[in-house]
């Protein structure tokens, strides 16, 4: 997934820097900065460090619209934990897994001094919050751009794990040894619905592998063996 950073109307040449090197950390490299109150001066240039083509190829342009318009998506930053007319603020975490299957989206921060007008947030097809204290919700713009593109894009650089990610067939062969294990055990159908229902929310949060469905459905069936053979022989 690639990830275009769009700052609106921002405030001072540092923070722009800033952006530029925290992109360049993360190998994000569309910075589009929509009407900037500051030019891109000696100080941006220093803050940038190696950054510095980041924002010699940063496009300006006048409005949010032109910045975001051949996008698949465009999600708006808030520092307010409130609804939106039209959505709720997603967590980052839970942008990356919504449009994961995109290829390209725009992740718009707003000015250092106001974020984002209601009518540039609607403009967006998401609304994303970073979870923050309550004492002090603001962050500087630079660590906001950084916390996002953390969330974003550190599955691309997560080590190869042991085995290949287990498919959903995989998870649910699994899941029905566990529900014939509790008949097996007597249990009724209310309660292995639930414990099968909690157990398929588990197995989506552990990203497991096809080792580690298996090694799980090899304890599933051994059990259920023991509990059929102890009924048979009482």
């Amino acid at each position: 997934m690639d990830v275009r950073v769009v700052l609106v109307e921002p405030k001072y040449d540092g923070n722009i820097g800033h952006v530029a090197r925290v992109m360049k950390n993360f190998g994000v490299k569309e910075l589009f900065l929509v009407r900037p109150r500051s030019e891109l001066g000696e100080v941006a240039i220093a803050r940038a460090m190696h950054a510095l083509d980041l924002l010699e190829n940063a496009v300006i342009v006048n409005t949010l619209e032109e910045a975001i318009e051949d996008v698949e998506a465009a999600i708006a930053t808030t520092a307010v934990l409130a609804s939106t007319p039209a959505r709720n603020p997603m967590m980052p975490w839970e942008v990356r897994e919504a449009f994961s299957d995109y290829e390209k989206i725009a992740v718009v921060f707003g000015p250092e001094d106001r974020g984002l007008r209601t009518w540039e947030v609607e403009l967006c097809d998401a609304t994303l919050h970073i979870p923050t204290s309550e004492e002090y919700r603001s962050m500087n713009l630079s660590h906001s751009v950084a916390v996002v593109l953390y969330e974003l894009k550190k599955m691309e650089y997560v080590p190869e794990r042991y085995g290949r990610a287990a498919t959903k067939r995989e998870k649910e062969v699994l899941v029905k040894s566990l529900d014939d294990l509790m008949k097996a055990l007597n249990f009724d159908s209310t309660r292995r619905e639930n414990v099968c229902t909690t157990f398929r929310r588990f197995l989506a949060r552990a990203r497991c592998t096809d080792k580690e469905i298996k090694a799980l459905l090899w304890i599933f069936e051994k059990a259920k063996r023991r509990v059929l053979g102890v009924k048979r022989r009482n």
